[in-house]
């Protein structure tokens, strides 16, 4: 059930936070003179990390506790870029990133990427004991 701020419509100035079930939410009356009561809604603070759930940024491996802390922290480390998942930036990472890998397993003699994962597979189950359904050359 959610909870609900409610006042009073009448003179007795009630004003409270009570339980009641969204059915019998219009129907609710004061529980003082018994008249009308007006649900209000209450401001919701949600700005910036709190200390009950900090912001962790896996990206750098930290947590900030405070929206103070995040701006100091981008403030002392401007070359540092947080990137949403969504982003170009973040994709023309990703890319780079991959293409350093491929270029990296060619290097060491690979076909590719895909055929050293393969390998590195097959070399796992074979030292563990288990049969690979897969034949890799």
């Amino acid at each position: 059930m959610p909870l609900y701020d409610f006042r009073c419509d009448g003179d007795c100035g009630y004003f409270e936070d009570m339980f009641i079930p969204l059915a019998k939410k219009d129907a609710a009356v004061c529980p003082d003179c018994g008249g009308g009561i007006t649900t209000r809604i209450g401001a919701v603070i949600t700005v910036g990390p709190m200390p009950s759930k900090p912001l962790r940024v896996n990206q750098i491996g930290r947590e900030f506790t405070s929206n103070s802390e995040y701006k100091q922290y981008q403030r002392e480390n401007p070359d540092c870029a947080i990137l949403s998942a969504g982003s170009s930036e973040w994709r023309n990472h990703i890319d780079r990133a991959r293409e350093k890998a491929e270029k990296t397993a060619r290097r060491k003699g690979y076909r590719d990427l895909a055929q050293q994962h393969e390998r590195r597979r097959a070399e796992k189950a074979k030292a563990s004991g288990r049969v690979d359904k897969k034949v890799f050359v």
